[in-house]
């Protein structure tokens, strides 16, 4: 498992690096988004005892790509995915799976995810006049940092990092020769779980 997610990052850097020169090539555009997230979690997750997770949150994403030949294009992405955050008052309790964690310390505690994620993907667009719809998979490596405080759960991709498949469907429309707009929807799988990731953002051609 290892040496698969150390060869999707190679070809992840390898994707940079020899990307980089084109910049200025003709079919090269960039753009960011807005995003809003959504975890999905692998294994049955209960809360019991006021205990309360907060598993949607807002994030953006930055990405560069080279279209060829108005069907098919490859982007590179960078994305924050915003924040997980769970709060268990003394008493309360989560159940993942089969683990169940109590909060015992008399005190209120709490756990903070954050996520981020660099890829690259394959888009199979059919190129109409006013809209552009398309079909999106890749890959991508992603990094978790996370509080965890006494008495409180790790609820979420409790691996620190990974790499692991994307997937999404989207339009893109042209607002002039320069610009355009996206509407996309995307699932990332970090390890058993999932985020799941609503954008919108403007995009410059070069």
């Amino acid at each position: 498992m290892r040496q698969s997610r150390r060869f999707i990052k190679f070809l992840i850097s390898l994707f940079f690096l020899v990307g980089s020169p084109a910049v200025h090539s003709e079919g090269v555009y960039f753009g960011s988004t807005i995003s809003h997230s959504e975890a999905d979690y692998g294994t049955n997750l209960g809360l019991s005892g006021g205990a309360m997770l907060d598993d949607q949150g807002m994030g953006f994403k930055v990405i560069g790509g080279y279209r060829w030949k108005s069907l098919v294009s490859f982007e590179a992405h960078y994305t924050d995915f915003g924040e997980v955050s769970l709060l268990m008052p003394n008493g309360s309790s989560v159940t993942r799976g089969g683990l169940v964690t109590t909060n015992a310390t008399g005190a209120t505690s709490s756990t903070r995810v954050e996520a981020s994620s660099f890829g690259v993907s394959a888009m199979l667009t059919i190129p109409f006049e006013v809209v552009r719809p398309y079909l999106k998979v890749g890959v991508h490596a992603w990094d978790t940092s996370r509080e965890v405080g006494v008495g409180s759960a790790d609820v979420f991709a409790t691996q620190i990092d990974g790499a692991d498949l994307l997937r999404g469907i989207g339009f893109d429309a042209p607002i002039n020769e320069v610009f355009f707009t996206r509407l996309e929807y995307e699932v990332y799988d970090l390890d058993d779980d999932k985020i799941s990731l609503l954008s919108w953002g403007v995009f410059l051609n070069f």
